[in-house]
């Protein structure tokens, strides 16, 4: 009788154990938005990031791409989030989805100024790190002054670059990336120029 009791009781664990991983992959298919909230809400923030790219890819959702890429960038699983980038920078509707979420308190990751600025900060970064030689180096720095506005704002692209450089004590990447802002005319006016061409050991 006891054998019986056991026997049952380890094909009921067998069998729903079988029935939660059938739905979670149904989730997983057909509702990976639920599955990027839900693996968020248990602290599963990589996965929870390649949900959003998966809610992206069946959806279009601008935001959802935006989360996976962030998410990629801070644990620097560069490739993944520079093809994550690419598609976003490239994307029609980044510009407006940006302009909504300035202002908006979005956690103490993303800095309280311009969203784009900060995802193209992160960019840079992301660019940098995969950066293979001088020349490829030059490219991702030239591309954080190509977004940085002239008015050199809180927060910009450069900004971003240069404190990851100098945070890495790559003193190269602060040369070069000092070589790129002298190429554009960036206003002085509010400090934060004159103050970043210090940080970078520049004169």
């Amino acid at each position: 009788m006891k054998k019986l009791i056991f026997k049952t009781i380890i094909i009921t664990c067998a069998v729903s154990l079988t029935l939660l991983f059938a739905l979670f992959g149904v989730l997983s298919f057909w509702a990976p938005s639920l599955m990027m909230d839900f693996t968020a809400s248990l602290g599963m923030e990589s996965v929870s990031g390649d949900y959003a790219f998966q809610e992206y890819e069946r959806s279009g959702s601008v935001s959802c791409l935006a989360r996976s890429f962030v998410i990629a960038a801070k644990n620097e699983k560069d490739r993944m989030a520079e093809k994550r980038f690419d598609l976003l920078y490239g994307s029609d509707g980044l510009r407006a989805y940006c302009a909504e979420q300035d202002g908006v308190d979005l956690g103490e990751d993303v800095p309280d100024h311009s969203y784009y600025d900060f995802l193209c900060g992160q960019g840079a970064c992301v660019k940098y790190r995969l950066a293979d030689g001088e020349i490829e180096k030059g490219i991702a720095c030239a591309f954080a002054v190509a977004e940085t506005d002239e008015s050199f704002p809180a927060g910009n692209p450069v900004i971003t670059l240069a404190v990851y450089l100098v945070k890495s004590e790559d003193t190269d990447g602060a040369r070069i990336l000092l070589e790129e802002m002298q190429k554009k005319s960036f206003s002085k006016e509010n400090g934060h120029y004159d103050n970043i061409i210090a940080f970078l050991g520049g004169n």
